[in-house]
């Protein structure tokens, strides 16, 4: 329990990034009120967190609902985690570097997009998200392994909330360079969790496989 604990704060952080967060949120909100910087904070940060759980736990049930096995949205999911992840390693066009253009620079309130989603709640965090309910569900006290994790993402949305509150000094301490380092380095540790993922979904599909081709 405690392996899957620390396993799914990493994922669950390293997939909401709350420094690319704060980023794009100090400069959507450039210039505006500290009043209203608090208020697209925390609905950005709520609706985000509602999004990421909803989506956890009805995600098994739409899989179902398509005729998707679990094994094979493991290795879809691993796919697509691994290109963000070489995505954000190569410094390749992210939602924060949209979230700068005048389009959404013009947008009277970020709070629900772009922040909330997709850079907050992306495509990848959902991703880990059905995973990680999925693996909670996989524990011997899945009950308690459900409530941990739900835990551990308002932990994870908290500490989002709390840089996007610092994200001037934040930015500001970092630097360009930081942010950049920084966003390279998780993109390391995400393309490690995708191969995982991958593994994983092989894994489980294989023995499916051999009856298909050795059947009897």
């Amino acid at each position: 329990m405690v392996n899957f604990a620390y396993y799914s704060f990493i994922t669950l952080l390293v997939m909401v990034n709350p420094i690319e967060a704060a980023a794009a949120f100090d400069t959507l909100t450039a210039g505006d009120a500290a009043q209203r910087q608090r208020a697209i904070a925390w609905r950005a940060t709520i609706a985000g967190l509602v999004i990421l759980l909803v989506f956890g736990f009805a995600g098994d049930l739409i899989l179902r609902s398509l005729g998707v096995s679990f094994p094979a949205f493991r290795i879809a999911g691993g796919i697509l985690l691994f290109k963000v992840g070489a995505n954000m390693v190569f410094a390749q066009q992210t939602q924060t570097d949209e979230a700068s253009t005048p389009a959404n620079q013009q947008r009277p309130d970020p709070s629900i997009f772009p922040l909330a989603i997709p850079i907050i709640t992306g495509p990848g965090a959902l991703t880990a998200s059905v995973t990680l309910f999925a693996k909670a569900h996989e524990q011997p006290d899945h009950l308690v392994a459900i409530a941990m994790l739900v835990g551990l993402a308002c932990v994870v949305f908290a500490i989002t909330y709390v840089t996007m509150r610092g994200s001037q000094s934040l930015t500001a301490l970092l630097g360009e360079t930081g942010v950049d380092a920084i966003g390279r380095i998780m993109g390391i540790i995400v393309a490690a969790i995708a191969v995982q993922l991958i593994l994983e979904g092989a894994q489980q599909l294989m023995p499916s496989i051999v009856r298909v081709i050795a059947p009897g």
